[in-house]
């Protein structure tokens, strides 16, 4: 194992980078649908149509046909099976009636009508998981997009967190990251270049085994990297280098996140590392433990935010008196909203967007959009679009 230090941040700070194992994989430019290579071990599973978990649920309000035409199209050509859950549509009048259901706290939050729709319909989906003793799900939002090659890019993802969970191999009790299970004073993240090999295999799941993990947030409006020692979040990172899925850094829109992924890291690098601060829901994974575990904190025991996607982080970043979750995210996200040509009012179902027409179809961070390539998939061609080429301003 080589370590060397460099000021990667432009700040004067030293940050401690661990390179391991072999060169970094640049993932190949598979052509739709993806499978599995032949010789067949746990990391493959991300190839089978849920992506290696035991189901994918799309939550969606049922007279949103427009957006549940899209998703449909976009699984069936990345070969995924998706089951749909019905949004919720609180009316005004039984607005106060809705709230007087909620756990204690949750009556006086700042809560839309719009915004406890969503709530529910989320916590309706966790609750299917938990009855149905799924070992693990993800759950999608109606309008999110993801890249053509989302299976070789899940499969790196899945290497990376079994790096951050999984203990060494021949060990139980130790592991890769020096800062797990907690940061001392003066402890630095280390950065762990994608390799294999280092970890124990896991049995449950190719993101490292289901006992291992509660979520894994794949879709999000921004995250910032774990950075404060003294707090109980393990701040390692593993690096996934030459990824020719990543924008370069002028195409990249990090929406509510700070940009240290780009001051820090050479351009077309992902990382994935622990959630911090992570907003938006709009794809995120849970264990069998973690669908208990958020149906007892955000459905049982307390509401402490009018928002869902906030008391998520909550959870996961252990706010507010909670108990930190094992919750692992990424840098870029692999799954973002897809934003159609037409009135911008229909954007979401929660937030006034206005009734501007949006003239140019896109989605941020994602270079060969599975909906933007529908054309070229519905007729068999594989010149896929790239909305973000490199060298474009």
């Amino acid at each position: 194992m080589g370590q060397t230090h460099s000021d990667r941040a432009g700040r004067g700070k030293a940050r401690l980078w661990v390179v391991i194992g072999p060169p970094p994989h640049q993932p190949p430019s598979h052509h739709a649908p993806e499978s599995a290579p032949p010789n067949h071990d746990i990391l493959d599973d991300v190839y089978n149509a849920t992506l290696g978990f035991q189901k994918i649920f799309v939550v969606s309000m049922p007279y949103r046909t427009d957006r549940r035409d899209a998703m449909s199209l976009a699984a069936a050509f990345s070969n995924l099976e998706v089951e749909y859950a019905d949004g919720i549509a609180v009316a005004e009048e039984n607005f106060d009636a809705m709230k007087k259901l909620l756990p204690p706290g949750g009556y006086g939050q700042d809560w839309k009508v719009s915004g406890l729709g969503a709530w529910r319909a989320h916590m309706n989906v966790i609750r299917k998981i938990v009855e149905q003793n799924l070992t693990s799900a993800l759950i999608m939002e109606d309008d999110v997009d993801w890249d053509i090659r989302i299976k070789s890019q899940m499969r790196d993802f899945a290497r990376a967190t079994q790096m951050l969970v999984q203990p060494l191999a021949g060990s139980t009790n130790r592991f890769l990251d020096p800062t797990y299970p907690s940061p001392s004073w003066g402890q630095t993240p280390s950065n762990f270049d994608l390799s294999s090999g280092l970890t124990t295999e896991p049995t449950t799941s190719p993101y490292g085994d289901a006992s291992q993990w509660d979520l894994l947030w794949l879709g999000h409006c921004g995250t910032v990297f774990p950075t404060e020692a003294g707090r109980s979040t393990p701040l390692g990172r593993v690096v996934i280098s030459n990824d020719d899925t990543v924008p370069e850094p002028q195409h990249i829109n990090m929406q509510a996140a700070n940009k240290d992924l780009m001051e820090q890291y050479p351009p077309h690098t992902r990382v994935v590392s622990r959630t911090r601060r992570n907003l938006c829901s709009s794809a995120y994974a849970i264990s069998r433990a973690g669908a208990r575990r958020l149906l007892w904190e955000m459905g049982v025991h307390q509401q402490d935010s009018g928002a869902m996607d906030i008391m998520l982080a909550r959870i996961c970043d252990g706010e507010k008196g909670r108990k930190m979750a094992t919750c692992l995210t990424l840098q870029p996200p692999y799954f973002n909203h897809h934003r159609p040509i037409g009135r911008k009012s229909t954007f979401s179902d929660i937030d006034p967007w206005g009734d501007e027409m949006n003239e140019v179809a896109f989605t941020h961070n994602v270079r060969w959009s599975t909906r933007l390539n529908f054309g070229k998939l519905a007729v068999g061609e594989t010149d896929w679009i790239d909305s973000y080429k490199d060298g474009k301003d």
